[in-house]
């Protein structure tokens, strides 16, 4: 373990943890009176929720047997593209399913004792499969029991850039707890075919503010909710105790997931949308992608709070 002093009255803390590749990697922890949280900066990924008075991890800790995903950052798509490929100017380009920000070593900018920042940049390897000059820069600031979470797309380039982004923290839950939202909904969700595809909708009840995760919810694979009228969600316990909230403000998509009768669920805010099979492939009339004029920047922001 290595200790980085500063002069903030909580030391930053960089261990070296064994990833689910079986490598080794630094983990930032940021750390105050009530919550210690682990951000890997391979992905710049969070790994960590924790109460510091209860021990409690509120964060699914990625058991492999299971999903060895904890929070990964989805850019620049997010889900699936038909084919796993796009074309732009007459070229095809491949990307895997929900991009590669992920799988990407994130360079740390600054690391303090409630907050760090990490940055991915375009580079020789992504434009392989990306061709867009960008900048990804992620912020996490903790106060209180609140984890902030800020992410920054920047064009770089000279020409109008296509990308997609979302969220995908997962948090540890028991089979019967509940997702409640912010606001009545309808919940009729996108359905997916074998492929993760796009391949219609289908409502599932009438108007109410919870959906119950049982062994079943995911059999079909992700709930996802267009044009919600929710900007946060919470997870209240089958007893009626509420956990933790997220809030991710007004997002084309919101998605539950897990896989099926694991003891976690995902949350997840996107700016964007899979592809469906009739999709042209150019990355340009890609539904719901997102553009950024040369030198303009996107940034979507949201906070986890311990309830």
């Amino acid at each position: 373990m290595i200790e980085i002093k500063n002069t903030g009255k909580i030391d930053v803390v960089i261990n070296l943890c064994r990833s689910y590749h079986l490598w080794e990697k630094p983990m930032i922890i940021l750390k105050n009176g009530q919550l210690t949280i682990k951000i890997k900066p391979y992905g710049a990924e969070l790994a960590g929720i924790s109460d510091n008075k209860t021990g409690r991890e509120y964060l699914w800790q990625g058991e492999p047997s299971i999903w060895s995903g904890q929070s990964p950052i989805l850019f620049p798509i997010v889900g699936r593209l038909c084919s796993d490929s796009f074309t732009y100017r007459d070229k095809k380009y491949y990307l895997p399913k929900h991009g590669f920000a992920r799988k990407s070593q994130f360079e740390i900018l600054m690391a303090s004792d409630e907050r760090a920042s990490f940055r991915l940049e375009a580079s020789e390897e992504t434009r392989r499969v990306y061709p867009f000059d960008f900048a990804l820069t992620v912020e996490y600031a903790l106060k209180d029991k609140t984890l902030s979470v800020s992410n920054a797309v920047k064009n770089l380039g000279n020409d109008e850039m296509y990308f997609s982004l979302g969220a995908h923290p997962a948090f540890n839950i028991e089979i019967g707890d509940f997702v409640k939202f912010s606001d009545y909904e309808s919940f009729t969700t996108l359905l997916f075919n074998e492929s993760g595809l796009m391949s219609g909708e289908k409502a599932l009840a009438k108007r109410r503010k919870s959906i119950e995760i049982t062994e079943h919810s995911f059999d079909g694979d992700a709930l996802f909710f267009p044009n919600l009228a929710s900007t946060s969600a919470k997870l209240v316990s089958k007893s009626g105790r509420e956990l933790l909230k997220m809030d991710f403000g007004k997002v084309p998509f919101v998605g539950l997931w897990a896989k099926p009768g694991a003891p976690f669920v995902c949350i997840e805010p996107w700016y964007g949308i899979c592809d469906s099979p009739d999709v042209s492939g150019k990355i340009e009339e890609k539904p719901y992608i997102n553009r950024l004029a040369a030198g303009e920047e996107f940034r979507f922001e949201y906070s986890i709070t311990v309830l």
